[in-house]
Formats: structure tokens, C-alpha cells, sequence
């Protein structure tokens, strides 16, 4: 078991470090946008449950009080990193001032990141 975690360990580090760059060297920047990733995956896991038909994906707006209190960075601290994100064009930003994910970084890009970390890529062989 050792060994399964000092690989799994390694390839974190690896990912981790990958995905600091994308995001210039900022993982609260990462973790923030993590929030609109997942919050996009429960919407679809929601639409596949309900057995509706594929519609054009609704991304949720979410604002930087909300991200504030989900990640525990200071509001100031969230807002500023949002306008980054939304800036460099990850999100979009409404007239309300809520964030949405943008077309920028896609669904495949993001679990190609993570692909490193899933069972199959760390899997060592029995001694």
C-alpha cells in the first residue's frame, strides 16, 4: 500500500504543479474555478437523473460571498481572484456581478488534468 500512495503522492505533485502553471502559479485561482466545475457536474448529473432531454448546459452564477464561504478565502481575496479568472477569460461575469464558467477550459481539459490521480494511472504492479 505504501507504494500505491508514494506513486499516487508523486503524480499529485506532478498535477498539482502542471495545474499551478495553467493557472499563474495561483491554486486558490484553481480552487475557485474547481467550485464552478463541480457546481456544472451536479447540474448534469441532475439533468441525466431526471432523464431530460440534452438541453444547452445553464452555467450557475455564483458570486464572491458565496465562493468566499464554500473555499474559506477572505471575500476580498476571492472577489479579486474571480476578476483574474474572469479576466483571462475561465469565467464570465454578468451585470449582476455573478461568475459563470466560460468556454476557455473545458470538461476534457479538466479531467485530462486530473487523469494522473484516477485508479488506472497509479495502479503499481504486486511485488
Amino acid at each position: 500500500m505504501s507504494r500505491f500512495f508514494y506513486r499516487w503522492g508523486g503524480c499529485l505533485s506532478t498535477t498539482l504543479v502542471r495545474i499551478r502553471a495553467r493557472f499563474d502559479g495561483d491554486l486558490d485561482q484553481y480552487l475557485l474555478y474547481l467550485i464552478f466545475i463541480l457546481a456544472d457536474l451536479s447540474q448534469q448529473i441532475g439533468r441525466e437523473r431526471s432523464f431530460a432531454p440534452p438541453a444547452e448546459p445553464q452555467h450557475r452564477g455564483l458570486n464572491a460571498l458565496s465562493l468566499s464561504e464554500i473555499t474559506r478565502i477572505p471575500r476580498e481575496t476571492a472577489r479579486r481572484k474571480l476578476l483574474a479568472l474572469a479576466e483571462r477569460g475561465y469565467l464570465n461575469r454578468d451585470e449582476e456581478g455573478l461568475f459563470t464558467l466560460s468556454d476557455r477550459y473545458q470538461m476534457d481539459e479538466f479531467f485530462t488534468d486530473l487523469r494522473p490521480l484516477f485508479w488506472d494511472a497509479v495502479k503499481v504492479a504486486p511485488a
